[in-house]
């Protein structure tokens, strides 16, 4: 699939000259309908295939069915911090690629232990392009085995995901 460049619009530059035959696939998790919007969009124009989703539970039940090169979350999202999500997530998918989103500026390093890059809000959003540009560049995931060792901590997680969400539910959250 080839991407019509303008020239310009809405978001500055054209999309990304690398990307034109595979589209790096990103989940975002924010509370905030706008930010979700914003950056969604402004992803998907780079040449990006995003998802998004509200809740850090929603994130982890989408996780375990679809594969994802790099997960973007806000810190502060209403069932969990986005340093709380990162470690879910590096839990059952320990090459996952985490950027964490945030208003704060300092967050200790036992907080940033499962995060790859922090950005902090208000950063420039060329500057949030090239980030997850350059995280993409890393190192491919896990080999065979391993990625069967995750397909069987999927199931796990799934099972407590829907008893979480379960709970969820019982509680009306």
């Amino acid at each position: 699939m080839k991407l019509i460049r303008d020239g310009g619009g809405l978001f500055g530059g054209s999309p990304e000259d690398g990307m034109t035959n595979y589209s790096p696939t990103i989940l975002y998790i924010d509370d905030e309908s706008d930010q979700r919007i914003f950056l969604g969009a402004l992803l998907e124009y780079r040449g990006f295939r995003v998802r998004t989703v509200r809740r850090g539970l929603d994130a982890l039940e989408l996780m375990v069915t679809e594969r994802f090169d790099a997960v973007i979350v806000d810190y502060d999202l209403p069932d969990m911090t986005g340093t709380q999500l990162a470690q879910e997530i590096r839990a059952f998918e320990p090459s996952a690629r985490v950027i964490l989103l945030s208003g704060r500026a300092h967050l200790t390093a036992g907080e940033l232990k499962y995060v790859d890059v922090h950005i902090v809000n208000g950063s420039l959003l060329d500057n949030i392009i090239e980030t997850i540009r350059g995280l993409l560049e890393l190192p491919a995931g896990p080999d065979l085995i391993s990625t069967l060792q995750l397909d069987r901590q999927r199931g796990a997680t799934k099972n407590k995901l829907k008893q979480a969400n379960e709970v969820s539910d019982l509680r009306g959250e």
